[in-house]
């Protein structure tokens, strides 16, 4: 977690110096939470706590203002205290008024917190030369729980890659104690704890979106997916500048149908044993991302013998042939697929598989052929990312040639 929290620092100094200047604050809403409390504390390592300002925003009595209060202290930041009641009395019956309509849960749920944005806008408009954090975490943005233009607003994200286990470690890691960081999450309004909302607790949501299925009751892990994708719509919506930690990448190759038992078969058995591997990775190394390749050939390809190739036709586009293993599918929530092999001229064994993704730190590679289109894409990544550490975890792969001596031009891939 040192790792993050010191990326984090840097992160958040260097989103400061390129959108402000040396006096310009960080304007935070302080709910007494986790995320607002760690977001805090990141600011104040990053800029100073003379450059960070925390805004309290009861709507009436806040029960537990007393510990938006300690954290304040603690950090040593100024604050004000603003409360919206008023303001939300008056908008509400006004809004009744004229509509003749009573107010709805999800008013009364999304409102302060819309009325809480506008509030540190209006603070950061009067004090001058302020940068308004939006606190949300990785784990309330699958879910979709925050408010469109309340609290999913702001001017930058530090947390918004961080799932709730992260926020809580990396708080640690800044310094604070744990009666900031291990308080239930709430949304402060209707009464309950996030978790208690939702029905299922957010480190089996942790769980479904790293592929741990075995460790999520079936019934759980249906539910937190279907949530994910029915809030897919929402998510993409938070187009702000986002703190993203160095990645761990894991690139399965060409796990297709044809290579497992098909015109490139490989064998079941040996395949099975190699998936196995696969799997265990998974479990035990939390990958931030997984990329599928496939090849996604047109019929007329130049590799296959037909049209004077070397191989025989294989994964043609749209054919079941083509199709990834089934036992992947649960994985692809938080992956995604890149194809390769559709120029029908040109034959191509690898590509860069990190050509989507930023501040990679670590790849690994399995999946088939070890000795051809894995090892391609591993000197295809090394060339385009000569920073990145590149490995080939042999335990997770299947090679036509198992004699086969790789040639990695010298590249900085190494194979375990």
């Amino acid at each position: 977690m040192k790792r993050i929290k010191d990326e984090m620092v840097a992160w958040i100094r260097d989103y400061f110096a390129k959108n402000g200047d040396k006096e310009t604050k960080a304007l935070i809403g302080i709910s007494g939470g986790k995320d607002s409390s760690v977001v805090a504390a990141a600011c104040v390592a990053a800029l100073g706590k003379e450059r960070v300002v925390g805004v309290m925003m009861p709507n009436g009595v806040q029960s537990d203002i007393a510990d938006s209060k300690q954290l304040i202290e603690f950090l040593g930041i100024k604050s004000y205290e603003v409360n919206i009641n008023d303001a939300y009395v008056g908008i509400s019956n006004e809004i009744m008024r004229k509509t003749g309509g009573e107010l709805t849960p999800q008013f009364k749920t999304n409102t302060p917190s819309r009325l809480r944005m506008a509030t540190l806008y209006g603070v950061a408009a009067i004090i001058g030369n302020c940068r308004i954090s939006n606190n949300g975490n990785l784990s309330e943005c699958l879910m979709g729980y925050f408010t469109l233009w309340g609290d999913g607003a702001g001017d930058f994200a530090p947390l918004a890659n961080l799932f709730v286990n992260d926020v809580i470690n990396l708080g640690l890691e800044l310094g604070l104690p744990e009666k900031f960081v291990k308080k239930a999450p709430s949304d402060g309004m209707c009464g309950k704890t996030d978790e208690e909302n939702l029905g299922f607790t957010y480190a089996d949501v942790e769980r479904v979106a790293r592929g741990k299925f075995d460790e999520v009751d079936p019934a759980v892990a249906q539910k937190i997916e279907q949530k994910i994708k029915g809030m897919s719509w929402k998510t993409k919506l938070l187009n702000l500048p986002k703190f993203v930690p160095s990645q761990k990448v894991l690139a399965i190759i060409d796990a297709q149908n044809d290579f497992i038992d098909g015109s490139m078969g490989v064998g079941v058995e040996k395949w099975n044993k190699a998936k196995k591997a696969i799997f265990d990775l998974v479990k035990g190394e939390d990958y931030d991302q997984i990329i599928f390749t496939k090849d996604w050939h047109p019929a007329n390809h130049c590799s296959f013998k037909a049209q004077g190739g070397m191989w025989p036709n294989h994964c043609v586009q749209g054919e079941k042939g083509a199709e990834i293993d089934a036992d992947f599918a649960h994985l692809q929530v938080r992956a995604m697929t890149l194809n390769k092999g559709m120029n029908n001229s040109v034959e191509e064994y690898g590509i860069n598989v990190l050509q989507n993704l930023t501040n990679v730190k670590e790849l690994h590679l399995v999946g088939l052929c070890y000795d051809y289109c894995v090892a391609s894409c591993a000197k295809e990544s090394a060339k385009a990312y000569p920073g990145v550490k590149i490995v080939i975890k042999k335990a997770g792969t299947v090679a036509i040639d198992e004699n086969a001596q790789l040639d990695l031009e010298g590249l900085p891939i190494s194979v375990e």
